[in-house]
């Protein structure tokens, strides 16, 4: 669920004017907002006066000149002092994100705790968990003496800690055992109520052409759905939308493309005639859950 886009790179950006910007024409370059966030591919085209002023109006349209990435230190996250698997209340049928590093680059895999072993001579219990899995990839093959990092959602809270891959096993079925946690880390504390926001997203009707895809502003979200405005509001409750977004999470670059299903249609904004959509994702990947949960937490 990673790559290399305009928001994944680092950029120098140069704001647009309206005049700028080519209408019913094919883009010689990406438009991307003042974060960085994927407005217009290159190769897209801005289709009317209307989608243009909506740009303007919700976003800072700039166009992007790239530039290599420089390295930068991991951003911490809050430090409560040593915890442990008991402090963070995980517990059997949990789900966890697992990220791996034999060759399988910034992907979170999805996987559920299954056991701990008996408490050793300092408290340190090892961790069993399911073979990681994410739909459209093959299950992730640990190997004996991997590093993995792991975020976990529980009741109290957001937390990230690294694990080394001390077992794999295929009977009764493949699962892992893991080392005790090294260090673990609170990100945040957890919110599941909707969160403002301004994210980029694109979307269609359910079944229409990637080229038919209009440009909408995500105010709010949640793991279960978000608030979505648009330009020209064409869709009616019970409509299935195609909807892709991004954004980024623990120095990682997520990608999100689902069906979601229109449950409210606001009242135009006087002003320029947009309009709200509240919509329910129709299904994530728990995998991208994670993720979304876990970009909350960052920014709650």
């Amino acid at each position: 669920m990673t790559e290399e886009t305009a928001v994944g790179a680092r950029q120098s950006l140069v704001r647009l004017e309206a005049s700028e910007i080519p209408l019913d024409a094919a883009l010689e370059w990406p438009i991307v907002a003042a974060d960085g966030a994927l407005l217009f591919e290159a190769g897209t085209v801005v289709p009317d006066a209307a989608a243009r002023e909506f740009m303007f109006r919700h976003f800072e349209p700039h166009r992007a000149v790239r530039e290599p990435a420089p390295s930068v230190p991991e951003e911490e996250g809050v430090k409560d002092g040593p915890l442990t698997l008991e402090d963070i209340g995980l517990t059997i049928g949990a789900r966890v994100g697992l990220r791996g590093t034999g060759g399988t680059g910034s992907a979170m895999y999805a996987s559920r705790v299954i056991g701990f072993s008996t408490p050793r001579r300092h408290g340190e219990r090892s961790l069993f968990v399911t073979q990681p899995v994410m739909a459209g990839f093959d299950p992730l093959d640990l190997s004996l003496g991997e590093q993995v990092d792991l975020v976990a959602l529980t009741g109290r809270g957001v937390f990230r800690f690294a694990c080394t891959v001390d077992a794999t096993c295929r009977e009764p079925f493949n699962y892992a055992v893991l080392s005790a946690p090294g260090a673990i880390r609170r990100l945040r504390t957890r919110k599941f109520a909707r969160m403002p926001t301004r994210l980029a997203a694109h979307f269609a009707a359910e079944g229409e052409p990637q080229t038919e895809q209009q440009l909408g502003r995500v105010s709010d979200i949640s793991p279960y759905g978000m608030s979505l405005t648009v330009a020209i509001p064409a869709a009616h409750v019970s409509d299935r939308l195609q909807l892709s977004f991004q954004f980024k999470t623990d120095g990682v670059d997520v990608k999100i493309d689902t069906i979601a299903i229109v449950r409210h249609v606001g009242a135009a904004d006087p002003s320029d005639g947009s309009a709200a959509y509240g919509l329910e994702f129709e299904s994530l990947e728990p995998s991208q859950r994670i993720a979304l949960k876990s970009f909350m937490a960052e920014h709650s």
